[in-house]
């Protein structure tokens, strides 16, 4: 299985991983799966350390490749039909990084590991829920 992990479960990987429901752990966790973080959420972080709502123990670049390399996580370019498909979106959500990875996990047949509920809303999405509620 190919799982785009969203940015905060990345981050809560790491971080605080027992914020992480069980079946999110396995599949992180299996080798079998491909593990896919996107562009989008390397950009979001970036932004959200640059403008102090993300504290990092190092720079954002160290911090990214030193974890991707730890976990085995690719990373997923933005592709001009990503992003036409982020727009064509319905409004459900209004966040542009969280759109893009609706977008990224329709198209390039993945499934999203998040715990954001507002993701169940979209159709054409396969999810994995990263929270114990």
């Amino acid at each position: 299985m190919k799982l785009l992990l969203d940015t905060q479960c990345w981050l809560w990987w790491f971080a605080q991983p027992e914020r992480l429901s069980e079946e999110a752990i396995t599949q992180i966790a299996d080798e079998a799966n491909e593990l896919w973080f996107s562009v989008a959420s390397i950009w979001e972080i970036g932004i959200k350390v640059a403008i102090g709502k993300l504290p990092l123990p190092e720079s954002p670049d160290s911090y990214i490749s030193s974890r991707m390399n730890q976990l085995g996580v690719r990373a997923l370019e933005i592709t001009a039909t990503h992003a036409l498909q982020a727009a064509a979106l319905p409004l459900h959500h209004r966040d542009p990084f969280d759109r893009m990875l609706i977008a990224q996990t329709q198209l390039e047949d993945m499934t999203l590991v998040s715990a954001d509920a507002i993701f169940r809303q979209y159709s054409n999405v396969s999810m994995i829920w990263a929270t114990h509620s």
